[in-house]
Parts: C-alpha cells; structure tokens; sequence
C-alpha cells in the first residue's frame, strides 16, 4: 500500500515536471539573472522597468489579446495612477503602499467611465477613442500647474516603506515590483481559466455568437477594460515612487506605443508574452539610448516586423520551433524504429 502511494506521488511530480518544466526553468534562470543584476545600480534599475511594464502590459493583453479590443490610451492611466500616488503621498500625507492601489483603483474608475463608449465602438473607432484619452489626461496634466506641476512635474516623491523598511534604492524596490509583477500574472492566470476568461475569448472571436450565447458582451467588455486600467494605473504608481519624479514628459502617446510594442513583439494571449516583449523591448531601448529621437519611428518598425514574420510575437515562434523539432524527433525515432525491425 505504501509503496502504491510512493509510486503515485513520483508519477504526480513527473507530471507536474513535464507540465510545468519550462516555466520552473525560465523562473530559476531569471533568478539567476536577477542575482547578477541586482549587484549594480543600474542594472537594477533596468529590472525594475521590466517588472512595471510586465505589470502595465500584462493588462492591456487581458483588454487586447482576450477580448480583442485595441487601446493606444494606456499611457493616460498610467499617468492616473502616478500622478495620483505621487500626489496623495507628497501633499496629504498618505503611506506610499496605500497611495499606490488608490491611484490604481482611480485609473480604474476611469477605465470603466471609458469603457462605456468602448464597448459600443470597434476598430479604428475604438483606437481614436483611446488616443483621445491618452491626450485628455496629457494635456491636463501639462497645463493644470497648480495641481500637477505642469511642465516641471513634480519632485520628492516619498519612498515606499513596507514593514518599517524603507526601499530607496532600485535593489531594495526590485523585491516590491517583483512581488506584484508576479501576482498580477498569476491573477492573470486565473481569470484567463476561469468562465470570465472563456467570456472574453469568446466576445473576441465573435461578439455577435456571443451575444447569442447568453453573454453580456458590454459587461465583458467593461471589465476587461477595468482590469487593464488597473493594471496600467498600479505601474504608473510604482514608477513614481521608483523614479521620485514624474513629469507630463513621461506620459505621452510614445508611452502608449511602447507597450503596444512590447505586446505585439512578446506575443498576444500568453501569459509568458508580456514579460519577455516587456524584457526585450526595455533592454532595446536602454541600448538605443543615443537613437531616442527616432523612438517612435524604431517601434513602428518593430510593429511591422512583428505583424508580417512574427504575427504570434516571440512566443508564438519559440512554441512552432518547439513543435517543429518534437514533429522531427518523432519522425526520426519511427525510421529508426523502422531499420531496427
């Protein structure tokens, strides 16, 4: 009898390793990784970046990759959540932690008053509709001094203080943005096998048989909508605390291309796509720092790129590589197999 339950818990974890081996190597090798990096200052910091976008990019995948609903606005609630937590914490006194997911949940708010219009809108309808918010938020918050500082933005953003410690440097604010970066993909995860997750699959693939369905096509819409702009208003707030400084520069349509890109490039409906676009792209623009004014014009290309040889982004070439070389190994197995009879 016990050997019996030894021998179903090995087969349990033999099947949990076949399951999940990539993902269990990919986390030890960006341990790793993270180790090495975290030794310098910059470094650090640009490990940092990646865990915010992988977060901001994260939910426009959700909005995008599941329901199929296109937003370049993205950087205006990214800019809600970091105006706000910056504001809330420098001027009346709120703990940085508490100000970061209030200025989510307020990019949210303005994500569902959004997503009312959106819902009804498709296509290039729905795209304007995007870019005009991203510019709304942008343009309020470069001539409303009086409240965001304008043009100079605003300086001396607290440091978050988490448990009596005080993250002032990129090392110590890595293990925070870590942390969520994480738990936003695993709550990624879950909606995504969840009936909600099969809701918004459906109203991507055709709303009207959802529709017919029984589905709430808007309500699905909606909160896919709500969902992103959190997602995007939380990195927005934790860029702020990270930096101590923000300014309307940070937060224009170029921000909104950026992570589009970084979509686009990792791949579309995937849990791993938003961490490796968002790794990859960050990376490239740090080395094409002395190209900054052509930046918009390098992730047009990108775009382009990706939509005519990598339409499934790079995750979707490494699984096709993946199953071309299974395919071959199974071929060359059976002629073997053939010769030894």
């Amino acid at each position: 009898m016990e050997s019996k339950t030894v021998l179903a818990r090995q087969g349990g974890a033999a099947a949990f390793w076949k399951k999940n081996r990539f993902t269990i190597l990919a986390v030890l090798v960006l341990c790793v990784a993270a180790a090495v990096m975290l030794r310098t200052r910059y470094l650090a910091m640009v490990l940092d970046f990646i865990c915010i976008y992988t977060i901001a990019v994260t939910g426009l995948d959700l909005l995008f990759g599941y329901t199929g609903q296109v937003s370049f606005g993205q950087a205006g609630f990214y800019a809600i959540g970091a105006y706000t937590s910056a504001l809330l914490s420098k001027n009346c006194g709120v703990t940085p932690i508490v100000s970061i997911f209030i200025g989510a949940l307020l990019a949210t708010a303005f994500g569902v008053v959004i997503a009312f219009p959106a819902s009804k809108l498709v296509k290039h309808f729905l795209s304007l509709l995007t870019i005009a918010f991203g510019l709304m938020v942008y343009t309020f918050v470069n001539s409303c001094a009086s409240l965001t500082g304008g043009p100079s933005g605003i300086t001396g953003i607290p440091k978050v203080t988490l448990f009596g410690l005080e993250l002032g440097n990129y090392q110590s604010y890595f293990w925070l943005v870590a942390v969520l970066m994480v738990a936003v993909l695993i709550i990624k995860r879950n909606i995504i096998q969840s009936r909600v997750g099969r809701a918004f699959i459906a109203v991507r693939e055709n709303p009207h048989a959802a529709a017919g369905m029984g589905i709430n096509v808007a309500k699905y819409k909606i909160m896919a909508f709500a969902i992103s702009a959190f997602a995007a208003g939380l990195a927005g707030a934790l860029y702020a605390h990270m930096v101590r400084f923000i300014s309307p520069d940070s937060f224009t349509k170029d921000q909104s291309n950026m992570f589009m890109t970084m979509l686009l490039f990792g791949g579309i409906a995937t849990i791993p796509g938003s961490v490796i676009g968002a790794a990859a792209i960050t990376v490239m623009t740090e080395l094409l720092q002395q190209f900054a004014a052509y930046q918009t014009l390098i992730y047009a290309v990108l775009i382009l790129i990706v939509l005519f040889l990598l339409p499934n982004g790079t995750v979707g070439l490494v699984t096709k590589l993946g199953a071309l070389f299974k395919k071959r190994s199974l071929k060359h197995a059976a002629g073997k197999e053939r010769t030894q009879r």
